[in-house]
């Protein structure tokens, strides 16, 4: 299997506001992808405070770049 790049989107709320990350990761599969998404963002120390409720609830939405799917 070839890696490929995927865009990934993370959504939660944060004090009642909607919040949103996005990313790019890579990955054999897109649950590959998803979870090398997943770790960093979780793992930033920096931001730590507003991420503090995704750990709550999430809405992970990923899309493949490059190759279509129906090729």
């Amino acid at each position: 299997m070839s890696r490929q790049t995927y865009t990934v989107s993370i959504r939660w709320k944060s004090r009642g506001w909607p919040r949103e990350h996005t990313t790019t990761a890579e990955g054999d599969s897109i649950r590959r992808a998803i979870s090398n998404a997943l770790l960093p963002f979780f793992s930033d120390k920096g931001r730590r405070e507003h991420r503090a409720e995704a750990h709550r609830s999430i809405t992970v939405h990923a899309t493949r770049v490059g190759k279509r799917a129906d090729r």
